[in-house]
């Protein structure tokens, strides 16, 4: 294996399960600790992570399912290769469905469920410490979709959000700021009703940040250029 997960990675000391491992191991593929093609070692993945290899080997077959992770026969576990358009599409579709729970939002969240919606986004943008900044954001978010989104569109965010587990503020360079500038505009439809506006504003959001994204780790040399072998 080309790299181990650092402690930042691990989250706080507790029992851990297949989503927890899958968050970690997702997180360190995406800022690069765990480079593109590398194989990945159940033991030495358990070992980092303070857990037995079962749900570590639960969570590499659920990044499988990401496309995060390649299982080749016989031979384990491997990073897989992304293309720059897997991660925009992940992050489009994902802003898609989040844009019509904002527009449902704007319908039926209360004056005081946008007041506490702006007091986190003030929070969030005060906030120096990366995971209290990435805590609130998720909550925003959390909150919107609660209130907007019917059971099924809560369990395909939920399953999509799984892939955009990323430590934001440590890839993307100017992330906190941008995050809360888009979040008022957010929270500004949904003040005044207006769901078509609360719908775009929310695409755009997740979109833009896609890109951010793709740029930040073309530039950490995740993905293959085109003169590399894909297969390493």
């Amino acid at each position: 294996m080309s790299g181990h997960i650092s402690p930042t990675s691990r989250g706080p000391a507790r029992r851990v399960l297949r989503e927890d491992v899958a968050d970690a191991i997702r997180n360190s593929i995406m800022v690069g600790e765990l480079r593109r093609g590398s194989r990945l070692d159940v033991s030495g993945l358990a070992a980092d992570l303070d857990v037995s290899q079962l749900p570590v080997r639960e969570a590499l077959i659920a990044l499988s399912g990401e496309g995060l992770v390649r299982t080749v026969p016989r031979r384990g576990y491997y990073v897989e290769e992304l293309d720059p358009v897997d991660v925009l599409d992940h992050y489009e579709i994902y802003g898609k469905i989040s844009g019509i729970a904002a527009a449902r939002a704007s319908r039926e969240m209360t004056d005081e469920d946008i007041d506490a919606l702006q007091a986190l986004n003030d929070r969030m943008r005060a906030a120096e410490d990366p995971q209290v900044q990435e805590d609130l954001n998720n909550e925003i978010h959390g909150r919107i979709n609660r209130v907007g989104a019917s059971r099924r569109l809560r369990s395909v965010l939920l399953t999509l959000s799984h892939g955009m587990d990323v430590r934001f503020g440590v890839i993307i360079p100017g992330w906190q700021k941008n995050a809360a500038n888009e979040h008022d505009a957010i929270i500004a439809a949904l003040r005044v009703r207006n769901s078509e506006t609360a719908r775009a504003a929310m695409e755009h959001h997740l979109s833009v940040n896609g890109q951010r994204a793709v740029d930040a780790l073309t530039e950490a040399g995740f993905f293959a250029t085109a003169d590399e072998d894909p297969k390493g």
